[in-house]
C-alpha cells in the first residue's frame, strides 16, 4: 500500500540538484498576494535574507545570549486560551465579514505560511527537520529513539521531587550519572501513560520534530535512594524522607510482585528557558525570524495531532532549551514534550470521553445544545471509546473527524492553518507504513498483546482517514521535477493506494503573455511534456488537478534558465 516512500526518494534527489542550479537568482514568483504573504519570510533582523530555494533555514547561528526564561502562569493561559480567544473570535464580525469576502473571492483574510520554500516545503531549522516524508526513517531508528536505546542504569538516586501537576513523579541520577525525569503510571493503568508517550514521541521525531528521548520502564522500591541533600531539606524545604517516598510510590501502579511502571525522560541538552509560544516569536532570539502562528511545522502539527489524538496540546507541552557554544554565546532548539496525554490515555488513567472531540470551553457544541434542547448526540458519545484494555484506554477510529479533531484548547497556530498547512501535514501522517507504525509500538513494550494489536488497527484506520480527507480537500500533487523532456511528478494518494492511476487536467497560463498553451491539457499519467507549454515563453503557471476530483489545485510555476526549463515554485491549496 505505502509504496509513496520508495517513489519519492529519485524526486528528492531531483530537488537537490534543482537547488545546486543557481535557482536563487530567481526573483520569488507568485501574484501579488502570494508575494506580500511572503514578504515577512524573506525579511530577517539586520537586512538579511534567506534563499527562498534553500532546505536550511540557518537560524542555528551562535550569536544568542542567553534568552531570559520565559515563565508562564498556568491558570492565566487556560483563562485567555479557553475563553478570552473563542469570545474575542465569536463577536469578531469584521473577521466574519472579511473571512465571507474571501469565500467570494473579493478580499483575502488568511495568510500563508511564512516559512516555507519554494517548493512549499519547510527548510531544516531549530524547530524542524525534514525526515520521514522525504526519505524512510528506518524501523531500527524508531524503535531505538534519539538516544540509541539508552535506558537509565539501576540504582536511581532521587534528587528532586516533582511538586507540580497531576503525575507524581521525581527527578534521577542513574548509575551512570545520567540525569532523568520519572514519571508514574496511574494506578490500575500500567503503560497508559508511558506507553502513549513513548509511542507518539517516536512518531513525532521521525516526522521530523525535537523530543527527548522517552523510555517506559518498571523499577522496585529497592532500586531507589535519597539523595542526601534532598533528604536533609534542599533549597529551605522540608526534608525528604523514606515514608514520603513510599506515600509518593501509592500514586502509581504498583504489580504484584513490586514492580512499578513509570516514564522515563531523558534530560535534554542545555539550559531550560521556558516554553514555546505558540502565538509570537520569542524577542530575545535574534534566530527566532517568523511569527510562531504563521509557522507552517506548527499549523501543520494539527494534522499529526489529530492522528495521533494528542487533545492537549498548548505552550507547556513544550520547552526551548539555550545550548550554549563558547563564550555565553549559544542557539536556542525548540522542543514538544510531555506526550502521555495522547491516544486513549491521561495522566490519570484513560481520557475524559470529550477530548480530543470538544474544546474545554466549546461555543460551538454548547450553541448546538441549546438550540437542539439537548437532544443532540454528539460524536464523542457516539464513538465507542471504551476499549477495555487498561494500558490503552479510550482510543477509536470509527467516529474519528480529520476535519472536526479539538485539542482541548484552543492553540493559535492550530486556528490559522490553511489548506496548504493541512496537506504538508497529512503528506506527512501519509509517509508512515504500517511496519514503521508497529515499530513505535514495539517501542513501548507493551506487556499486554491486546494494547498492540488494537493501537496498530487503530492508528492504520485513523492514518487512512486523514489521507483520505485531506487528499480529498487538496490535490495530493508533489515532488515536481524535469526529467526527459517533462515534468514529472507523484500523486500521493495513488501512491498510497486511495486510487487507482488516473489522468490529469492541466490549466496553463504564462504570465509573460508569451507560449500560452490551451487550457485543459489532459495528461494520462504523472508528467507532461515540456514540448506542450511552447517554445517563446519563459514564465509559466501551471493548475493541475486529477480529473473528476473536487480538491484544490496544485499550482506549479517554471521558469526557463539558459532554454532550460526549471521547477521555480510549488503551491498546495
Amino acid at each position: 500500500m505505502h509504496a509513496m516512500m520508495n517513489k519519492k526518494h529519485s524526486a528528492i534527489e531531483v530537488f537537490g540538484l534543482v537547488v545546486v542550479m543557481s535557482l536563487s537568482a530567481f526573483p520569488a514568483l507568485g501574484d501579488s498576494s502570494a508575494a506580500a504573504a511572503n514578504a515577512q519570510a524573506d525579511s530577517l533582523e539586520g537586512g538579511r535574507r534567506i534563499d527562498p530555494y534553500t532546505w536550511v533555514d540557518h537560524d542555528g547561528h551562535p550569536v544568542v545570549p542567553e534568552p531570559k526564561e520565559r515563565k508562564l502562569n498556568l491558570y492565566s493561559y487556560y483563562y485567555r486560551e479557553a475563553l478570552v480567544e473563542p469570545i474575542a473570535r465569536l463577536f469578531d464580525i469584521p473577521g466574519k465579514i472579511l473571512r465571507l469576502l474571501d469565500a467570494l473571492g473579493v478580499a483575502e483574510s488568511e495568510y500563508e505560511a511564512v516559512n516555507l520554500n519554494a517548493f512549499d516545503e519547510v527548510a531544516n531549522s531549530m524547530w524542524f527537520t525534514n525526515r520521514n516524508h522525504m526519505k524512510a526513517v528506518s524501523l531500527d531508528e524508531i524503535r531505538r529513539g534519539p538516544e540509541n536505546h539508552l535506558r537509565p542504569e539501576t540504582p536511581w538516586r532521587i534528587t528532586s521531587v516533582k511538586k507540580e501537576g497531576v503525575v507524581p513523579g521525581f527527578q534521577i541520577k542513574d548509575a551512570a550519572g545520567k540525569k532523568w525525569v520519572i514519571k508514574l503510571d496511574p494506578p490500575g493503568y500500567p503503560q497508559i501513560a508511558s506507553g502513549a508517550d513513548v509511542v507518539v514521541t517516536r512518531l513525532l521525531i521521525a516526522s521530523g520534530y525535537s523530543l527527548p528521548h522517552d523510555v517506559a520502564l518498571t523499577f522496585r522500591r529497592e532500586d531507589l535512594t535519597i539523595d542526601e541533600e534532598l533528604a536533609q531539606g534542599k533549597d529551605g524545604d522540608e526534608p525528604f524522607t523514606d515514608n514520603d517516598l513510599t506515600k509518593l510510590l501509592e500514586r502509581g501502579h504498583r504489580e504484584a510482585d513490586g514492580r512499578q511502571y513509570c516514564l522515563g525522560s531523558f534530560f535534554l541538552s542545555g539550559t531550560p528557558i521556558g516554553p514555546i509560544d505558540f502565538r509570537e516569536r520569542r524577542k530575545d532570539d535574534p534566530n527566532d525570524w517568523y511569527t510562531h502562528r504563521r509557522r507552517r511545522e506548527l499549523r501543520g502539527l494539527y494534522v499529526i495531532a489529530s492522528w495521533l489524538n494528542h487533545w492537549d496540546s498548548k505552550d507547556q507541552q513544550s520547552l526551548d532549551m539555550f545550548e550554549e557554544k563558547a563564550d555565553s554565546l549559544g542557539t536556542v532548539r525548540h522542543h514538544l514534550l510531555d506526550m502521555a496525554s495522547t491516544l486513549g490515555g491521561a495522566a490519570e488513567g484513560p481520557k475524559a470521553l470529550k477530548k480530543g472531540y470538544e474544546q474545554a470551553v466549546d461555543f460551538g457544541w454548547i450553541g448546538r445544545r441549546i438550540v437542539t434542547f439537548g437532544f443532540l448526540v454528539e460524536p464523542w458519545r457516539r464513538a465507542k471509546q471504551e476499549t477495555g484494555i487498561p494500558s490503552v484506554g479510550n482510543f477509536e477510529s470509527a467516529e474519528f473527524d480529520p476535519g472536526d479533531f479539538r485539542s482541548m484548547l484552543s492553540n493559535p497556530a492550530f486556528r490559522e492553518r490553511l489548506d496548504g498547512d493541512g496537506y504538508w501535514g497529512a503528506k506527512i501522517v501519509a509517509s508512515f507504513s504500517n511496519d514503521q507504525i508497529q515499530a513505535a509500538i514495539d517501542a513501548a513494550g507493551y506487556e499486554d498483546p491486546r494494547a498492540r494489536d488494537y493501537l496498530l488497527k487503530t492508528l492504520i484506520e485513523r492514518r487512512d482517514k486523514i489521507m483520505r480527507y485531506w487528499f480529498g480537500r487538496v490535490a495530493p500533487l508533489d515532488f515536481f521535477h524535469i526529467k526527459d523532456g517533462a515534468l514529472n511528478f507523484r500523486d500521493l494518494a495513488v501512491d498510497v493506494g486511495l486510487e487507482p492511476s488516473r489522468e490529469y487536467e492541466v490549466q496553463v497560463e504564462a504570465p509573460d503573455g508569451a507560449g500560452v498553451a490551451q487550457d485543459g491539457v489532459r495528461l494520462n499519467g504523472p508528467n507532461l511534456p515540456l514540448a506542450t507549454l511552447g517554445a517563446e515563453g519563459r514564465h509559466v503557471r501551471l493548475r493541475l488537478s486529477p480529473v473528476g476530483s473536487r480538491a484544490k489545485a496544485t499550482t506549479v510555476e517554471l521558469m526557463k534558465k539558459d532554454e532550460q526549463w526549471l521547477v521555480a515554485r510549488v503551491r498546495h491549496g
